[in-house]
């Protein structure tokens, strides 16, 4: 096929076709019997005016410019960090790893800690691996010079080890390998969710046995073993001087930190918040909308109901969706429940969910997923007929759309429910809710 193109003209004109050299033929294979299909319908069992309506759904924003769209940020835009996640294979992510990279460790310390864990320090032992010939001693004894011998099997450093094992009452595993010994000390206690205390001393115990070598190497320091326990002492207290060394890393060892004339204030507890559902201003209806999603992805649905100003329930709604993602759960949760309230004629409206993504959504036409940016237009679009306000409400308040949205994700039901087909427990929700009974919400 040849193409002659004019620079101004549409596209119709544009492309003009001079040659066909695609026939039918090539694609059509006669000798094949096709399925016998009832008129007016395709294979998927749609007839001509269900696919009409499915057309017709789908929306476009008149009077707009078009927009490009990177859909796999979710704010739309393009970005270098989401198209290298799209390209790069990922490997398991390692948690000693992850590790290193904390505040408490300053960014040369990791870097030769990530070094370290690759084998990328330039030992003796590791030189004569990239082919140079050399004798090879220890700075401290007359032993050759590999990275398990200079950082924990060598007689100085083992008295490191053990002074910080002592002052923590652990019993050393005898093991050479650097990744099983931080290990050991990693979960030889059960929080170790932050970078606790007992994971950032083997990292400054082999960052100041580094330090300590490259002293006696070049500078001709003695390799001492005090040395290297003076140093990490000196940056645990600075750590706890600068405020970045907290009791949450301490946890579980909060005598030792106090033997380091470390004083952690108490955590204060929050005083528990009273909340409670409030009925609408006179004349208007309240849509309490949620999502429920069984992972993000996973199994979910949602659910909602409207009540006016006395607190009685006007209808409720169920809606299971699949396999999808709790960000247009909840926006599907309210867009079905101002298409109900819609059809029913409840109006004005209120709109109350305890997501605050979905007001941050709503009130920033954020573009990004298409099925999200749809779910947005439809949203805004009832509104501007109902004159509704989307609110937040703590999920505390929120416990009767809670419980429509969890019984759907369950029972994988879909359905709208009326006042007379309400019993159990959301019938006993409801009438706290009227009676105006608070909740208790600790926290924030």
């Amino acid at each position: 096929m040849k193409n002659k193109v004019a620079v101004e003209a549409s596209i119709c004109e544009a492309y003009i076709v001079e040659e066909i050299s695609i026939f039918m033929s090539h694609y059509f294979k006669p000798d094949v019997i096709c399925k016998k299909r009832r008129p007016g319908r395709n294979d998927d069992g749609l007839n001509n005016e269900n696919i009409a309506q499915v057309i017709c759904q789908i929306l476009i924003a008149v009077g707009q410019d078009d927009k490009i769209v990177w859909t796999r940020s979710s704010d739309g835009v393009f970005s270098t960090k989401a198209a290298w996640e799209t390209i790069r294979v990922a490997s398991p992510q390692r948690q000693l790893l992850a590790d290193i990279w904390h505040c408490s460790l300053r960014p040369t310390m990791s870097v030769f800690l990530w070094r370290l864990f690759q084998n990328r320090i330039p030992v003796d032992a590791r030189m004569k691996q990239k082919g140079f010939s050399f004798p090879s001693k220890c700075q401290c004894c007359e032993a050759e010079e590999t990275i398990p011998h200079l950082f924990v099997e060598s007689s100085a450093v083992q008295g490191v080890w053990q002074h910080f094992a002592h002052f923590f009452g652990l019993q050393l595993c005898d093991t050479g390998d650097l990744t099983h010994l931080v290990h050991f000390w990693r979960y030889s206690t059960p929080f170790h969710s932050d970078l606790h205390a007992r994971t950032l001393v083997p990292f400054l115990i082999l960052w100041f046995t580094w330090t300590q070598w490259n002293a006696a190497k070049y500078d001709g320091v003695q390799f001492s073993t005090n040395n290297i326990i003076f140093e990490v002492q000196c940056h645990l207290r600075t750590l706890y001087a600068a405020r970045i060394l907290t009791s949450t890393q301490w946890k579980g060892d909060l005598h030792r930190a106090i033997a380091m004339d470390f004083i952690f204030r108490p955590m204060v507890p929050r005083a528990p918040r009273v909340v409670r559902w409030v009925t609408p201003s006179p004349a208007w209806f309240k849509l309490n909308s949620d999502g429920s999603s069984l992972g993000n992805p996973g199994p979910a649905g949602a659910g909602g109901i409207i009540r006016n100003a006395e607190g009685q329930v006007r209808l409720a709604y169920q809606v299971t969706l699949g396999t999808t993602t709790s960000v247009i759960v909840e926006l599907t949760a309210v867009w079905r429940g101002l298409e109900l309230a819609m059809a029913h004629g409840l109006a004005p409206i209120v709109v109350e969910v305890d997501a605050t993504m979905v007001i941050q959504l709503l009130q920033t036409r954020a573009s990004g997923r298409w099925e999200v940016q749809h779910l947005i237009m439809r949203i805004v679009q009832i509104q501007q007929v109902l004159g509704s306000d989307v609110r937040h409400i703590f999920r505390e308040a929120n416990g009767a759309a809670d419980h429509l949205a969890q019984e759907a994700t369950s029972l994988q039901i879909t359905r709208v429910v009326h006042p007379g087909d309400i019993t159990g427990a959301l019938q006993w929700i409801l009438r706290l809710d009227r009676l105006g009974i608070p909740h208790l919400r600790h926290g924030r």
